[in-house]
């Protein structure tokens, strides 16, 4: 059975409807032959982010503005056919790739049907369809400007994957304390929020001319090497069958880290913490048993990783919003 997808009016939607009333409109207040076509330019050029928009802003004005120029030319020599229409499309589309401004042929199309109809090829005709270029175009262009924040939804994710990695480290301190249990634990939908975390925080930086990172997307990206590394340790935790004296410690160590995911402060404390772990390694007894030593260097194993993941936030720093910077 056919399941149709709920019924919502997004802000691109609003933007565009915006822009096609007042493109049609403006053109036709300014009597201009084929005024509704603005509308058509002012659909093709709203994009999702503002650097987007821009790139499919000049291409199509360079496209449009070899078609025009081109289909006048053929048109005039070669008589308004069906044929020559044909022609100059088979010859224009491989200019528009070499040129790197292929993404404006729909709208070069429409210009050139313009052209087509027209009952007389001057310089009138010229004008107009400039006059609707600039039209749809900038208003495409002022549409575009208009984006909104994504820095609540960008938080939003930062905390729930926080929330995430605290239950994470919980779950393994837990795993510390009553080893003799198989740790369950699946990471699938913490790794599906952090990718979209990335994407949306990649949105952003294409949201803004003058700025080509976006902290946000670095902290996610960190935030995803993290995981890895607690991914290889739930194995590890799983190989602990006897107990250790390493365990009461490296619970403990667990539970600061879980309790400090968010803080940017804390790093070289828990370093400091995973380091007296290591020393006190020279103070215990050797392992006796094959389960023992099995389980000791798993601990041992699993130091190295809780170092790795310190070590990753210790780079990264603090998390700064753009306009913080």
């Amino acid at each position: 059975m056919l399941k149709l997808n709920p019924y919502k009016i997004g802000f691109r939607t609003l933007k565009t409807a915006v822009g096609i009333t007042l493109g049609v409109i403006l053109a036709k207040w300014i009597g201009l032959d084929n005024y509704a076509s603005s509308a058509i330019l002012i659909v093709l050029c709203i994009k999702h982010t503002k650097v987007h928009s821009v790139q499919a802003i000049v291409s199509r004005f360079v496209s449009c503005i070899l078609i025009l120029l081109f289909g006048s030319l053929v048109f005039s020599l070669l008589g308004q056919s069906a044929l020559v229409l044909g022609l100059i499309v088979l010859l224009f589309i491989p200019i528009t790739v070499m040129l790197k401004v292929q993404e404006g042929v729909v709208t070069s199309c429409v210009i050139l049907l313009h052209v087509f109809n027209a009952t007389t090829i001057n310089l009138h005709l010229i004008i107009n369809e400039l006059l609707l270029l600039t039209i749809g175009l900038g208003i495409a262009f002022i549409m575009n400007l208009i984006m909104p924040s994504l820095d609540k939804t960008l938080v939003s994710f930062k905390k729930e994957i926080e929330k995430g990695f605290k239950d994470i480290f919980m779950a393994y301190s837990e795993a510390c304390s009553d080893y003799s249990n198989d740790l369950s634990l699946s990471f699938e939908k913490l790794q599906l929020d952090i990718r979209k975390a990335k994407s949306i925080a990649f949105r952003d930086v294409k949201n803004h001319f003058i700025r080509n990172e976006n902290s946000y997307y670095h902290y996610f990206d960190m935030r995803q090497e993290q995981l890895e590394l607690l991914r290889r340790i739930k194995p590890l935790l799983n190989q602990v069958t006897v107990d250790d004296p390493l365990l009461a410690d490296v619970s403990h160590l667990m539970t600061e880290i879980g309790n400090n995911v968010n803080s940017n402060d804390y790093t070289a404390l828990r370093l400091h913490s995973l380091y007296e772990i290591r020393l006190s390694l020279d103070e215990l007894p050797l392992p006796k048993s094959h389960q023992s030593l099995k389980s000791r260097s798993s601990m041992m194993q699993i130091l190295n990783e809780l170092e790795e993941y310190l070590n990753i936030k210790s780079q990264f720093g603090s998390l700064r919003l753009h306009n913080e910077l």
